[in-house]
Formats: structure tokens, sequence, C-alpha cells
């Protein structure tokens, strides 16, 4: 995987994401007897936060010298994966 595929896969999470943590707050909204959306929302806004630190991690590791199209070695792979 390259470095560009990373940064690609991490902002198609992090979409998806988003995506399920606005809709998760709309219903917290629309059904307050639901006592689990608030928690549900809360889990949806820290894994956005969590992926977004990845994406920011990636983004330090190509600026600091490393080419987009360069393979991530396994050992590094681990570290930026959610």
């Amino acid at each position: 995987m390259t470095y560009k595929e990373l940064l690609q896969s991490l902002a198609d999470q992090a979409t998806d994401n988003y995506k399920n943590y606005l809709q998760s707050k709309i219903a917290a909204q629309v059904d307050t007897d639901d006592q689990l959306l608030p928690q549900k929302t809360q889990q949806f806004k820290d894994a956005t936060e969590k992926i977004e630190g990845k994406f920011s991690a990636v983004l330090a590791t190509v600026k600091g010298g490393e080419g987009l199209e360069q393979a991530i070695p396994d050992e590094d792979l681990n570290d930026f994966l959610p």
C-alpha cells in the first residue's frame, strides 16, 4: 500500500464515519427516548478524531520526505491503520 492509497482510505473512512455521526446526532434529537443514541454519537465523534489524527500523522510522514507513491513499510503500516 502506498501513502497515497492510505490517505485515500483514511479519507473514505472519515467521510463514512462523519456521515454516520451526523445521522446519529439527528436521530438523537428525533428519538429522545433512546438513551443509547448519545453514546453512539459520541463513539462516532471519537472515531472521527482518531481517523483525523492518523490522517495528520500520514501527512506529516509524507511531508517529512516520503513520497506519496512510495510503499509503506509493513512495520509502519500498523501504526497508521485505524
